[in-house]
């Protein structure tokens, strides 16, 4: 029954975190963006095997995550609760695992604890908020590493963990069979167990490996010249040691980026880190291998994001995880601990609040209003009573695992925020510029990027939409449909021109370019604004033209009779 007890407490805890309010924002650009609107494109153009990025071929990736998002909108409807749900139901699958991980190397206790501190890492908490491979590669990766861990333990058979990093290959290429191939090859050589690979079903397990990773690579590779060659080169190699696939960083960029990936918990893993080096025997020695090969490998290489090394999280969480149990056994030491963590958290849930209070865009109306506060307000203050009732109850039991679960509702208020206002805070998306563009545009007008590419907006707008003066690549496309998508701004200046209705994002920073040109304004958020050529059914006195005036917009305002 206790045992029962912990589990659903865990199953909700992990619930309440991986899906509350998953679909409460629009799709965040780049890569949020990105991924759920080629899934989209798949089920539009009912291409499953061609990747397209606004209708035009786009193979950076393999196919997986663009699936797993596609089966999202088909249960779900297409929109952003459909695009993440997946997100959701692999952290929970991850969590369970390191769970299982936890107390194969360890015990139950200790995997109590890792869940717990995964759970509620900034790191884990983004990474399955926001679509991209990083997470089902952390999967795969964390299901390869309890299939070995199994085998190396019992000798179980290996099979499925060769399954793993076969799809694991469908999710980001050869990232994730080079990292578990690396990390399980080092743990056999410095425990002198690689005479124990005779019985790692390596023939049965490559042949089932090619048999999950090699088709879709074979067909498309076979359909399109060049393109294996662009595979290894650009997407992969270009990666490791150039950067010119962009986002290019120094070595100790993840020095510097891992303290806020494991935030709240960055203070705390630290000592299970130093602990699990001091006291090293091989359960400990194959955890400390798995969380640092991955920072190594990508510290290395010259293209940095911040999710690359979110494989690095589940290791991290078991040793803090193990280190947590160990220290709850002196009651005097952990009261101290939890006494500094709270004051800690407190401090910044304060600023939080403050920051709350702040007009979320300068210098308009676009803010959250004070009865929206308000509620923030008494929901911080809900949640830290509770964990003051959760103290003292812990206290005068003595039960160890409230004064974490307390610290983990003190995480929980920090976050909370950040999810219930969705797209009133000042994230990275444009939704409503989307949204708007849809409700005024018929089915036969365009819908223009003016020089700047939003990816998200084919996704709201339900159409490709054309870029001025982007440049995609196209060397993959069969004919030269591709060329209507892509045009110059002379072309563009030429269309506008025309009786045609055309809706056009442009950055507010490029509108002085429309200077003795027609237009009349849709919406704006933040830095974009959307134009159109012609009026919406509005009177002559509401054009506005550029003739060396200068009018003020009300933000988000709908010029058309029964907007907003």
């Amino acid at each position: 029954m206790k045992k029962f007890i912990y589990g659903l407490f865990l199953f909700t805890i992990a619930c309440y975190f991986l899906f509350f309010h998953l679909g409460s924002y629009g799709l965040l650009e780049t890569t949020d963006a990105r991924y759920a609107e080629i899934a989209w494109e798949m089920i539009k153009t009912h291409d499953f095997i061609t990747p397209h990025l606004n209708f035009i071929k786009h193979f950076h990736k393999p196919p997986f995550t663009y699936w797993i998002t596609a089966l999202g909108y088909k249960l779900w409807g297409e929109n952003e609760w459909g695009a993440r749900f997946f997100l959701g139901v692999f952290g929970l699958f991850t969590i369970i695992l390191v769970f299982l991980l936890a107390r194969l190397g360890f015990d139950e206790k200790v995997g109590i604890f890792s869940t717990l501190i995964l759970i509620s890492m900034l790191g884990f908490i983004g990474v399955t908020h926001v679509v991209s491979t990083d997470l089902y590669l952390l999967f795969f990766i964390t299901l390869a590493m309890y299939c070995f861990l199994r085998w190396e333990k019992f000798g179980s058979s290996l099979l499925w963990g060769w399954a793993a990093i076969g799809v694991s290959a469908l999710v980001k290429g050869p990232v994730g069979p080079i990292l578990v191939i690396i990390i399980c090859g080092l743990y056999l050589v410095f425990t002198r167990q690689l005479q124990r690979l005779r019985d790692a079903q390596i023939g049965k397990g490559s042949i089932l490996f090619c048999l999950i990773a090699l088709p879709w690579y074979g067909w498309v590779c076979l359909h399109h010249k060049g393109l294996f060659y662009y595979f290894i080169k650009t997407q992969f190699f270009s990666r490791i040691v150039s950067g010119s696939i962009g986002h290019p960083h120094p070595w100790y960029y993840y020095l510097a980026l891992l303290p806020a990936l494991t935030f709240p918990w960055t203070l705390y893993l630290l000592p299970g880190f130093i602990q699990a080096i001091h006291n090293l025997n091989k359960e400990k020695f194959f955890f400390l291998l798995w969380a640092i090969v991955p920072f190594i490998l990508f510290s290395l290489m010259r293209t940095k994001l911040p999710f690359y090394i979110i494989p690095c999280l589940p290791p991290l969480a078991i040793l803090g995880g193990k280190w947590w149990s160990e220290v709850f056994s002196n009651p005097s030491a952990s009261s101290r601990l939890i006494l500094i963590a709270m004051i800690i958290l407190c401090f910044i849930l304060t600023l939080a609040a403050l920051v709350m209070a702040i007009p979320l865009y300068r210098g308009t109306s676009n803010v959250i209003e004070w009865q929206q506060l308000k509620s923030l307000w008494w929901g911080e203050v809900f949640v830290l009573g509770g964990t003051t009732i959760l103290l003292i109850i812990a206290k005068y039991f003595k039960h160890q695992l409230l004064h974490f679960v307390a610290l983990l509702a003190l995480t929980n208020a920090f976050f909370y925020p950040l999810l219930w206002y969705g797209d009133k805070l000042p994230i990275n998306t444009y939704k409503s510029l989307g949204e708007s563009i849809f409700q005024f545009a018929d089915t036969d007008d365009i819908v223009v990027q003016y020089k700047v590419y939003v990816r998200s907006l084919p996704f709201y707008v339900k159409r490709p939409t054309v870029l001025v003066d982007i440049p995609r690549e196209t060397q993959f496309e069969d004919n030269e449909n591709y060329k209507k998508l892509l045009i110059d701004h002379q072309t563009f200046w030429q269309w506008w021109k025309q009786n045609r209705h055309i809706f056009c994002l442009v950055p507010k920073k490029l509108l002085s370019e429309f200077m003795g040109k027609n237009y009349f304004i849709v919406a704006q958020r933040r830095k974009y604004i959307v134009i159109t050529n012609q009026p919406l059914g509005m009177n002559e006195t509401d054009k506005i033209t550029w003739a060396g005036c200068q009018t003020l917009f009300t933000p988000g305002l709908y010029l058309k009779s029964g907007g907003i």
